[in-house]
């Protein structure tokens, strides 16, 4: 009796094996489906059907293909079932028997209540947007430009989901992000095809994977520094420190730059800022110490965001909280220049570019013709610009061979 239900299922899977994705029963997070089957002999075309009904009955999808890949993208919706078929087209028009029949569904959207506003169709780039949310739900999607849910990443809600939140997305379309304490990098389907080691920490904001085809992410790292005198000086003094701005007794919570090996998962790379940054440059002005007597440590330098430049082997890393980008040569980890803030502000005595007054600032990236993106997150921008408001900006900058910098395009929210 075994070896007859044992044949059976053979028999079984041999009639499905020709179809590869969706395989059957498999649950999508997708309105875009991506169809795959082997190749039959002889075949120059196939024909592919679509249903909502096991019987095809209802056939919504009817296409003639030349090759055994096709995406659909207009007839699929979310929360259904559907059934899909193929066969082979020969030469002579003829159609061959069917390959075989599948199902598949499709999970419900997570995306809730989005509103977009279109002023002119015709300035809209082409492409989809992918979109990371932190809060209040972790979730990650994709939407096109009339706001339409074509991907996410699964229900939080759902404990076989893979809770992560995306932090970078390369230029190929790679899926990067932090998955519990993990690093990783994922596809599609939330499949991990690599996290870094399992006794490392990394940081939220972001990891990526470099030209040579290893890793690089930021991990937490502290050092025990002074308290800068202010008015919260009494405040760690009745707590039982010192608090006279030069005793090295209150925890500092610095980045370093950590690069592993894409095989062996081993540090062959670190940069680690108490070597090349002085503690003498700290933010006074953003209630970082009050912070830190709520929160027992002090976040120095909140490095939140790097650009890896191949080309002329340096890497641009944003340090949000001094308000400063730096251009450090990679791999000798030598500081070439900072962006930063007028020395009165305590953040550095030799930044370059200090008319800028960008501050708190993100996602630096060097864009393909030298000039520098970043969000400027404005956080010191009343004291630094006199604005009335806070305010955010995009800017877009070049850092000229001088060692000045020129405005190439801004906005402002």
């Amino acid at each position: 009796m075994k070896k007859i239900i044992t044949s059976i299922l053979l028999f079984y899977s041999f009639l499905i094996a020709d179809l590869i994705q969706p395989f059957n029963d498999e649950a999508l997070n997708s309105i875009y489906v991506l169809f795959e089957w082997n190749q039959e002999p002889d075949a120059v075309n196939y024909n592919l059907q679509g249903s909502n009904q096991d019987t095809f009955e209802n056939i919504f999808l009817d296409i003639n293909h030349p090759t055994t890949v096709y995406i659909e993208k207009n007839y699929f919706t979310w929360n259904e079932t559907f059934y899909w078929r193929v066969r082979p087209i020969y030469d002579n028009g003829n159609y061959g028997d069917w390959i075989g029949s599948s199902q598949f569904s499709i999970n419900e959207p997570t995306l809730q209540n989005l509103e977009t506003t279109i002023y002119n169709d015709d300035l809209i780039q082409d492409g989809l947007i992918i979109y990371g949310e932190f809060s209040p739900n972790l979730l990650i999607g994709v939407i096109d430009k009339f706001g339409n849910e074509i991907w996410n990443g699964g229900n939080p809600d759902n404990d076989h989901q893979l809770g992560v939140f995306l932090n970078y997305v390369s230029n190929s379309g790679q899926l990067f992000g932090k998955s519990h304490q993990s690093g990783i990098k994922f596809n599609y389907k939330s499949e991990v095809l690599w996290d870094t080691p399992n006794d490392t920490v990394v940081d939220l904001h972001e990891i990526q994977q470099l030209p040579n085809g290893n890793y690089m992410s930021f991990v937490p790292i502290y050092e025990l520094g002074p308290i800068a005198e202010g008015p919260w000086t009494h405040f760690f003094q009745n707590l039982g420190y010192i608090a006279d701005g030069e005793t090295n007794e209150f925890p500092w919570l610095g980045l370093k730059l950590v690069e592993w090996d894409k095989d062996t998962k081993e540090e062959v790379w670190v940069w680690n800022p108490f070597d090349y940054f002085t503690m003498d440059d700290h933010d006074l002005y953003g209630n970082l110490w009050w912070d830190a007597y709520i929160n027992g440590r002090f976040d120095w330098l909140h490095s939140n965001s790097f650009s890896f430049d191949a080309e002329e082997s340096v890497i641009y890393v944003s340090h949000r909280h001094l308000s400063r980008i730096s251009k450090t040569a990679y791999p000798s980890g030598e500081i070439l220049w900072n962006i930063g803030l007028p020395s009165e502000y305590n953040t550095g005595d030799d930044n370059i570019c200090t008319d800028l007054l960008f501050s708190w600032q993100h996602h630096v990236q060097l864009i393909d013709n030298g000039d520098l993106l970043f969000f400027d997150n404005g956080n010191l921008s009343d004291m630094l610009l006199g604005d009335t408001n806070k305010t955010s900006r995009v800017r877009r900058i070049k850092v000229n061979d001088d060692n000045t910098c020129e405005t190439i395009w801004q906005y402002d929210l």
